[in-house]
């Protein structure tokens, strides 16, 4: 990959791509137990929260960024069918920007990609919790 650097120094949005396809091959990973650390693989300098919030502006950086978590979701839910972030339930772009601007906010030590796992861990575990209930069997009244 060195002998590729030279051709991505002012490219970051080809650099950005390369990289979700990247992390999308290592996507079995996720499906390893939680004790394990999963490689996410993502550009450090990119990956900042620092770097996220730089882009605030730049719309088509900002496309690359979300293309990168759709793909992570994507990738989560083939990893793990029981737990899956339900169709329709991932934010359209303004949400999702305002979620991770937030989270980048709030946790300036973190990384884009905690922001996009931790969006993740809740909109499946939002799913798992309205799980309908089996309605209780009336009883017969003698």
């Amino acid at each position: 990959m060195n002998a590729l650097r030279p051709l991505f120094e002012d490219m970051p949005v080809k650099r950005m791509l390369i990289t979700a396809v990247l992390a999308a091959a290592l996507l079995p990973a996720s499906a390893l137990p939680q004790s394990q650390p999963i490689n996410i693989i993502f550009t450090a300098e990119n990956a900042s929260c620092e770097a996220w919030l730089k882009f605030a502006s730049n719309a088509l950086v900002r496309a690359h960024y979300e293309f990168w978590a759709r793909g992570f979701a994507s990738g989560h839910n083939f990893a793990n069918p029981a737990h899956q972030v339900k169709l329709g339930a991932f934010p359209e772009s303004a949400n999702l920007y305002h979620y991770v601007d937030r989270y980048c906010t709030d946790h300036p030590q973190k990384t884009f990609v905690d922001g996009i796992v931790q969006l993740v861990l809740e909109l499946r575990d939002a799913r798992a919790a309205k799980k309908p209930q089996a309605k209780p069997v009336a009883k017969e009244a003698k």
